[in-house]
């Protein structure tokens, strides 16, 4: 599973309206300052005669990886038993806990092309099978406390104090799905390929019309037939349409 999660929330200020200035106001200035926390803008974008235009959007949340797996776990989805870890022992005992000699070691930082890159101290990858504790624990100490260079991460690295220990599944298929928000649609949409893997930016730039778009009313919500008509059209088998919708 992997993980980039994005988010914006919207606030909403509290205003009451004065006929005499003929529109709505804030009630403070403390109310402006107020706003700009939630908005995560500066207190300047806003005014005390209402919000001004906003230029610049900020995002204020991203998941490691292992967060995400722990929400979807809630979520009643079948996901790869693991534990995050910061040190090298803690490595070793979550790899006994799991109890299988078929582990993954997988390095938490904000990026992607994990698996192709490179730690300062010339680790190869930043997602390592194993299979045993002993050698989970070697290669989380190659990991904790170095940067890991990716195409994303460019020269500036990214520092790995967590990695991710869990268990090896043997997927029949891979297929790429996300939520996103996006600006054409004014709002969320599902985006979906039967050609998941790691390299989900390469179909997008040579083979577009693999990548499937399927935009969500930000009121009503997630419709099932959407979702049916999604899995369908990323080539599930009919069997398990239902379940991936």
């Amino acid at each position: 599973v992997r993980a980039r999660g994005r988010m914006m929330a919207t606030a909403v200020l509290r205003c009451w309206p004065l006929a005499a200035l003929g529109g709505r106001v804030c009630r403070s200035r403390a109310a402006s300052r107020d706003g700009a926390r939630v908005f995560g803008v500066s207190s300047e974008l806003l005014s005390i005669h209402g919000l001004q235009h906003i230029q610049q959007q900020q995002r204020n949340l991203s998941l490691h990886e292992y967060i995400s797996i722990g929400l979807l776990k809630e979520a009643g989805i079948s996901v790869p038993e693991g534990k995050s870890v910061s040190t090298p022992e803690e490595a070793y005992s979550a790899a006994k806990g799991i109890g299988s000699k078929d582990l993954v070691v997988k390095a938490q930082i904000l990026a992607g092309g994990r698996g192709k890159g490179t730690f300062e101290g010339g680790l190869k990858g930043g997602v390592r099978i194993v299979y045993s504790p002993e050698e989970a624990r070697d290669i989380t100490s190659k990991m904790i406390g170095k940067k890991l260079f990716t195409k994303q991460t460019g020269e500036r690295g990214r520092i790995c104090n967590q990695v991710f220990v869990c268990e090896r599944r043997y997927p029949r298929r891979e297929y790429y799905f996300a939520i996103t928000l996006e600006r054409t649609f004014q709002g969320p949409v599902l985006i979906g390929s039967s050609e998941g893997g790691v390299n989900i930016e390469d179909v997008a730039a040579e083979n577009p019309e693999a990548i499937i778009k399927e935009p969500i009313d930000i009121i009503e919500g997630i419709k099932k037939e959407q979702a049916v008509k999604l899995a369908q059209k990323m080539g599930f088998p009919a069997n398990v349409i239902e379940d991936a919708a």
